[in-house]
């Protein structure tokens, strides 16, 4: 049964291949690369400069905050180091999804979206945690 799952299913469902996209998510802004690092470096700054408000303000720990601005530090500066050195991004993990088939992206994608995600989730989270505070005052 084991071979059944890794064959059938695994093997239909998650691709491993070799694309070079010169754009960004979904292939947009295709063929701009100089625009692509200019704004990638601009989010690296923002990036850092919100960071460092965090942990100069924080009175406690937020693991989830610094765990979401790892992730997108990490996937905006791994993708701006593929398209300096390379001239585009690789992309290599294809998914089919019920018949699907999901763009293709890397680790560096997946780290961008999971940390977005967290990042407002977790806003979310501390919005609704200073109102409940405010009104209970």
């Amino acid at each position: 049964t084991s071979t059944f799952f890794i064959k059938y299913i695994f093997l239909n469902f998650i691709s491993l291949i070799y694309a070079e996209n010169d754009g960004a998510a979904f292939s947009m802004l295709s063929g701009s690369r100089i625009i692509i690092i200019i704004i990638s470096i601009i989010l690296l700054s923002f990036l850092t400069y919100y960071m460092n408000k965090d942990y100069v303000s924080k009175k406690k720990d937020d693991i989830l905050m610094d765990i979401s601005y790892g992730l997108l530090f990490g996937g905006i500066l791994g993708n701006l180091l593929d398209r300096i050195i390379y001239g585009y991004v690789i992309d290599f993990l294809d998914f089919n999804i019920l018949g699907y088939n999901y763009p293709i992206f890397n680790f560096a994608d997946s780290f961008i979206v999971v940390g977005t995600i967290i990042l407002l989730i977790n806003s979310i989270r501390n919005d609704v945690n200073v109102k409940n505070k405010s009104g209970r005052e």
